[in-house]
This record gives C-alpha cells, structure tokens and sequence, in this order.
C-alpha cells in the first residue's frame, strides 16, 4: 500500500526506525534548554539496565492538529520545540525528550530490540513523532510516527528500533480534549543470526527471477493469467528509486512460458507535464537521480501504487494503480488504469484512463486512498441491470470492468470502500459509489471477485470501530463482503463472514517490517463459491504466532445471499505445521481452478527455529478448503532486515501482500524476496535487494512442465 503519506498512520502504524548509530551517544541532559509544558517527566531516561516501564502523562490538550506536516507547528524556524507550547487549538502539541543510555559502545552488535511506546488513549486523539534530538538541540530526522486507528478512542505503539542517546518525541493533539499517558519500556529480542539456516528438507522448487532493471527493491507484487493463453502471464510490482525514503513507482512484467522467463518492461509510463492530470517532469527517473537525502525532484517524488491486474476474455490485460503527484499539480490521490493489448510487454499511455480524480488543493494529506483493485466480468456482457448475457472468449464483448479502493473523507474518521464500473472496455468510469455502510470506521483491503452467474462480490477488511460501533460494523471488526446483482449498480448491506484477531503490526521483537491482516478473495468458476482467507493472531497456551485462515461461501443463487453459516461457520486453520508453534504465516493470496481446487500462497517462518527468517509456501486443498496439504516454495529463505525500503511510518517494509495465479495443471505464486542476498557477491546471480519471484507449482500432473 501506499504509505509513504502520513495517511498510514490513520491506520494504526507502528514505527519502527532505524538505528541512529553514533550520531546519537548519550550526552549529559544537563546541558539542554528546558521547555515549558512538555509532560512529566521529562526526560523520560531508560536503558538497558533500568529498562522501565516509565509512565509519561502529558499536559491538558485541548486542540485539533489535523495538519499533515510531521509536527513542523510543535517547533519554531532554528527546529527547537516551541516554547511555550500551545496547549490549545489547531496546533496543540508539546515536545519531550526521550533518553536511551546503553552500558556498551557495542551493546546492540550484540543484540537486538531498542524502546517501545504505548498508550491507551481514551477518548482522546494524540499522533506521535518521534525525531532525533542534536547535540545544539535542535530536530533531526524524522524516526518514527504513530496515530490511532479509527479515530478517538485509539491505541498508539511504536517502536524505536536499537534506540540509543536522545530523541524528540512530539505529542501532536490530533482530536483531544483532555491529557494522556503512555509508557516507555527499553526491550530486549531474540538474538537472531546474520544469515538464514540453510534447510534442504523440504527443498523447495526451481524459481524464477522476474526483475531484472536498474531500479533497487521491488516489493508488493501482484499477477494475473490471460484466460485465452495460460502462459501469458503478467505481474507488477513497486520499483524503487531510493529505498531509505521510500520513493518508488509501480513497474510491470510480462512471461509467454508460464513464469519460466520474464521480461522487465519498467516503471508505467507517466504524462509529461504540462498536463491537466497529474504529470511528472521528467516523466520517469532512477535510482541514481534519487540518490541521496534529497531534496528530490517532482520526478522523484511522483508515486505510483498499489498495482493491480486482471484480464478480460479478449487477451486485453488492466492495471490499476494509486497515482500521489509531488505536489507539482496540486494534493490528492488519483486512481488510473493502464491497458495493454500484448499481452502486457508495453503500456502505452494512450491507453491511460483516470478512473477517479480526487485532486483537491484543500484535501488533507492524512486523508490516503488506498488499496485498489480491479476485476473483470468473464462471464456475461457489459450491461447496467439485472439481466445477464452470457459471455463468450473471442466473441467480440469485453464484460463489465470493476473498481474498488478505500476512499477517505475530509474528517476523521470517515474511510469506505468505493466501488467504480466501466461498460466500454475501460475507456469510461462511473464515478465512485460508496458500499461500506458506516461514517465512524477504518477499512481497507478491498479486493473484487465475479461469480459465474455475474454476481460481483468485494471483500474488505473492518480494523477498527469507535464505540458502539455503527451498522453494519456491530458485531466488531473482521473481514466483511458485499456483493452486487445488478453489474454493480447497487450493492447489498455487507455482512461479517468472519471476526479477526488482527496480526500485530510487527509479528516479533526482531521485526521491523509492518504487516496487517488484508484478506484475498477468490470466486470458484464452477460453482460461485467465494473463498476469504488472511492471516489471524493466535494464542495456544502461552505462545502467540500468526496463521492463515480461511472461510467460504456457498452461491444460492442471485437474489441470495451467499451462506456463511448461521451463526458463522469457524474458520479453516490453511497451514498444516503443529498449532501453536510459535512460527507465523503472513500475507496469504488465494486462487481457486475451473474444478474448484483452491490454492493459498503465503510467508511462512516454521523452518527458522527463531520465528525470523521467511520462506514462501503453498497449500492446496481438494476438498473445498476443508482439508490441506503444504509445499515448500522456495529453496533458500530470506532476510527481511536486508536494504528495505523504509514506509513513511519508519517501518522497513516487506510487502503488504503478495500473488498467485492457478488452473488445473500448475499454481504459480509471485512474490519477492532477498534470497539472492545470500549468495557470494561473486555469483552472477547476486543481488543485494529485494527482488520479485514466480515459480510453478505442479498438480498432480505432467502439463506445468519445469525448464
């Protein structure tokens, strides 16, 4: 997703920073300039040997800092903390110190772990950043922010990863009444080795590089199979141009032997400006133009996102993606469809269509849409109501094409998932129309299925509710589906299909990469069955670990709504090691086959005795989910601590999600990893980011040939 806006924190991110190094030794607190009204205590002291928890409490704050400018009003123009602070308004905020001492020079070569924050919030709204503290004090770099998921009534964690010397931490007054407290505590994680074990049992299968350009990390792919030509594969994905500030654009793949060899075709192509939407001068860039702490160009700050893909019945291919200009236009967000007509090896930019246009100069940055999709209607011809004509491959029609994305308001905490449809083979777009029901709650994850019979579902995930929750969010959050039966004109009342004990933001102590509980939706093409799967905290006995779920809906026809269970139907646990070993799957993706296998790709950490490293793998299940069998994909695991791009939240970043692609004779997951990384820097294979992988997983049978 597309968190480099401080939108992400809306949503309940966790920070995780990198370390300061030497840079931040602890000097005497002595000799720093006090500040009027910045909380007690102050400083907050903790170290490896008086770990905390420390309790900080806050001054009285009555404000509205809704502003997204990374508490820039908290500090006066030399980058020193206002003082007085203002304690009411619309820049209420107060700025602390926060002091780390360590016993050793070398204490974290040795360890890992740093300082946690968390505060309960109550019916108040408070943001945090958190910046490095110079020896003149003065701000330094932003490390980390946090802000409460759904409005008031919010949790605020972060985490300061090997922290050490002295930091600011400003307390920004986003929706608050009264003061708040929160607690520092210096922590310890596991002691995790500097590579991966080498595990040859199981060994995994052959994989194959899909990225080969000049950009550095690629991360959050996605995949789609042309159904005329299961061969023809086509695959997205983030290309960074600068990993340390998070400055990337989304870029495109193409295979013709069923993910055996890819073309890199690069970033998607952008308008030059002038232009009336959103452009970019000029209108690519690279790594080495981006190189540094900036300041960047508008080129290297231009954003695409979130990439998407499906296919029509024509051998037509669509990317949406999330499109963030560099303010050369204006503030905002746009959603925009790409087209390519070969089988995804170019995208021209004739083919660009703006599906939704949400340049706003008033329109608040905290404000992100986010997490698109798009689908195509296979099944029947393009049309506007209740009667279905059957579609045929080659026939000339091109289906309905569908939209979804979570579209954000102009207030706190006001997010629903919007839906968009085109009649004429993507050239048009309604404008968007809400389906999610309430005005008080934070969703995300879309993602969009058509059933046999035209039927078009969006599934999507509810995280966070004010109190009471509003219909049709109240029996809590979870994973929730709505559906439509007349192409998408309206939409039914969604319903819950299953609740959600949300992975936490980092899985581990080591872990500095973020990670949520997004669903992936499948429809069976042979009976409409729709399939929900995610990634679910679990507790056995005294240990937690995350698993992958899975719920389904049988197709009662149109008119009906899909059954669930009533009450619900318990989830399926998809991965077969021992439950509660403490070992975490995250990031599933789903594809179900014309005979109704279903398919579930995802990390998963069971062969690291420490729970850190990340291997891929699959399962299958013959049975309608109701059994399953595992497989290992890949050969080597991967580091995730190796030159991540680092979100806007300070966590690196690992993906939010991953892809897969299946039929009857092999699945194919797509995903990205640092096994090269291992290699010596010698191998010609070597690489020392993150790169994007597919490999082919046979079914029973001889027709997903190896190279």
């Amino acid at each position: 997703m597309a968190a480099n806006r401080k939108g992400w924190f809306r949503r309940g991110a966790v920070g995780a920073a990198l370390a300061l190094g030497a840079a931040l030794l602890p000097f005497a607190t002595s000799q720093l300039p006090v500040y009027a009204g910045s909380g007690n205590p102050d400083p907050v002291v903790v170290s490896d040997t008086a770990p905390g928890p420390v309790t900080w409490t806050s001054d009285t704050m009555v404000g509205a800092y809704v502003t997204t400018d990374n508490a820039a009003q908290c500090f006066d123009s030399t980058g020193r903390p206002i003082n007085p602070p203002n304690l009411t308004g619309a820049n209420a905020c107060e700025v602390f110190t926060l002091t780390v001492n360590l016993s050793s020079s070398t204490f974290w070569t040795t360890h890992t772990g740093g300082v946690s924050f968390h505060s309960n919030e109550g019916t108040n709204d408070y943001d945090f950043y958190v910046f490095g503290k110079n020896a003149d004090g003065t701000k330094g770099a932003l490390i980390t922010a946090a802000g409460a998921a759904g409005g008031t009534g919010g949790v605020e964690d972060f985490t300061i990863d090997k922290a050490q010397g002295n930091y600011y931490v400003a307390a920004v007054a986003f929706a608050t009444a009264t003061s708040t407290t929160g607690t520092f505590t210096f922590f310890v994680g596991p002691s995790i080795p500097n590579v991966p074990p080498i595990v040859t049992n199981p060994p995994g299968v052959s994989q194959f590089r899909a990225s080969h350009d000049i950009f550095t990390s690629h991360s959050e792919p996605h995949i789609a199979m042309n159904p005329l030509n299961h061969a023809n594969l086509v695959a997205g994905s983030k290309q960074y141009v600068n990993n340390k500030h998070y400055l990337f654009r989304i870029g495109m793949y193409s295979s013709f032997d069923g993910g055996q060899t890819w073309s890199d075709a690069g970033h998607l192509p952008i308008p030059t400006c002038p232009a009336t939407t959103f452009c970019s001068p000029p209108p690519d860039t690279t790594p080495t133009a981006c190189a540094g702490n900036g300041p960047f160009s508008a080129a290297c700050l231009f954003t695409t996102s979130d990439i998407w893909i499906s296919f029509d019945d024509e051998g037509n291919v669509y990317g949406i993606v999330l499109v963030s200009p560099s303010s050369n236009v204006g503030s905002g967000w746009e959603m925009w469809m790409y087209k390519s007509t070969d089988g995804g090896r170019t995208w021209p930019l004739a083919n660009m269509r703006v599906i939704h246009n949400h340049l706003n100069g008033t329109l608040n940055n905290y404000f992100l849409d986010d997490k698109d999709a798009i689908g195509v209607d296979n099944y029947t011809q393009a049309g506007t109501g209740s009667i279905f004509v059957p579609n045929r491959p080659r026939d000339g029609h091109i289906g309905n094409i569908y939209a979804c994305w979570g579209l954000d308001g102009t207030q706190v905490p006001t997010q629903n998932q919007v839906f968009s449809r085109s009649l004429d083979g993507g050239n048009a777009w309604s404008q968007p129309l809400i389906i999610s029901g309430a005005t008080n709650a934070r969703e995300i994850g879309c993602q969009i299925g058509v059933a046999p019979s035209g039927r078009v579902y969006v599934s999507f995930f509810v995280y966070a509710l004010t109190s009471p929750a509003e219909a049709p969010y109240v029996t809590g959050i979870g994973q929730y589906l709505t559906w439509s039966d007349d192409h998408g004109a309206t939409f039914a009342v969604p319903i819950k299909v299953a609740a959600v004990n949300p992975v936490p933001n980092h899985l581990q102590p080591a872990d500095n990469f973020r990670n949520l509980s997004l669903p992936g939706m499948a429809v069976a093409p042979k009976d409409g069955t729709v399939y929900v799967t995610w990634a679910d905290e679990h507790t056995s006995g005294s240990v937690s670990d995350a698993d992958i779920l899975l719920v389904k809906g049988t197709d009662r026809g149109l008119g009906v709504p899909p059954n669930f269970g009533s009450p619900l139907n318990p989830p399926v646990r998809v991965n077969q090691d021992p439950v509660g070993n403490g070992k975490d799957q995250f990031q599933p993706q789903i594809a179900v086959t014309a005979s109704g296998q279903v398919n579930i790709s995802y990390f998963d950490r069971r062969n690291d005795p420490n729970d850190f490293f990340i291997d891929t793998y699959l399962s299958r299940s013959n049975d309608g989910g109701s059994t399953w069998t595992d497989l290992r994909v890949t050969q080597a695991m991967s580091d995730p601590r190796i030159n991540p791009p680092i979100d806007g939240a300070g966590n690196y970043f690992y993906g939010d999600y991953q892809g897969l692609v299946a039929d009857d004779n092999c699945a194919m997951p797509f995903w990205q990893d640092t096994h090269l990384a291992n290699l010596p820097t010698t191998n010609s294979n070597y690489s020392p980011w993150q790169e994007v992988f597919s490999a082919r997983i046979p079914n029973g049978n001889s027709k997903c040939p190896k190279k």
